[in-house]
């Protein structure tokens, strides 16, 4: 029996914002793994994008070729190694060709619809469109309300406090390629560096109507290794606020 919650989710996506995807919409995916990439192919071929941009980390090529199969138009850009946690998405981001650009981590399936709705905020004239975080801060999680309370004290420190939590860390997000041309492509590599380029100079930053109660990494990682994630993390956000304070 098919599921009605699905049928209507593609009903979502109507035919003005497939015929702007296809010559609009780049999305730029990262991949780690094999486990989850074919059920999100799935779900980006559902927006019919102009292109799909893969940068995928730590795969022999000739696995990539077998696995990475779409109807849409793709490249995919392979390193044996890892690059990073957000180097991916500067990478991507240099061979995006559409104007607007989807991101998103091929660790977490994400229905089309939810997808569209960062690209339709796009079209409806939002330079950056962000996950709208509702995640509320927790004494028993100290370590993961830091990250929070980073985000939340970047926003306010240039009176975004409508933005609460949202941030360019957390995926998906979309953002334009005029925007990108602005905070400076490189700078998506460092996301809490990037957010803060494109608040301060005014760039309209929305949250889109889609809302995950998780904001940080989808990975599974060892203890130590989540910890050092998220040191980093701060150490990110410490150096956005220095590039947001003396501009004050």
């Amino acid at each position: 029996m098919r599921d009605p919650t699905k049928k209507r989710r593609e009903e979502h996506i109507n035919g003005k914002e497939k015929g702007q995807n296809g010559y609009r919409l780049s999305v730029i995916l990262s991949v780690h793994h094999e486990r989850t990439i074919q059920k999100v192919l799935r779900q980006i071929e559902k927006l019919r994008p102009m292109e799909i941009v893969l940068v995928v980390e730590g795969w022999p090529d000739q696995s990539v070729k077998k696995l990475a199969y779409s109807s849409c138009p793709l490249t995919a850009l392979v390193y044996p190694f890892s690059l990073g946690d957000d180097v991916w998405r500067a990478i991507g981001a240099r061979e995006a060709t559409g104007d607007v650009w989807l991101f998103l981590d091929a660790d977490q399936v994400v229905a089309a619809n939810d997808m569209q709705s960062f690209v339709r905020t796009c079209y409806r004239g939002a330079d950056i469109a962000l996950r709208r975080c509702m995640t509320p801060l927790r004494q028993s999680s100290m370590e993961a309300d830091t990250i929070l309370l980073a985000k939340t004290f970047l926003n306010s420190l240039v009176s975004r406090h409508e933005l609460r939590t949202s941030s360019m860390y957390d995926l998906p997000f979309a953002m334009t390629r005029q925007a990108a041309a602005i905070i400076g492509v490189q700078h998506l590599a460092v996301p809490a560096v990037a957010h803060a380029i494109a608040l301060h100079k005014q760039l309209r930053v929305v949250s889109s109507s889609y809302s995950a109660p998780k904001l940080t990494r989808k990975r599974a990682t060892p203890s130590k290794k989540k910890s050092s994630v998220n040191q980093t993390i701060l150490g990110d956000h410490l150096e956005a606020m220095d590039y947001v304070m003396p501009l004050k």
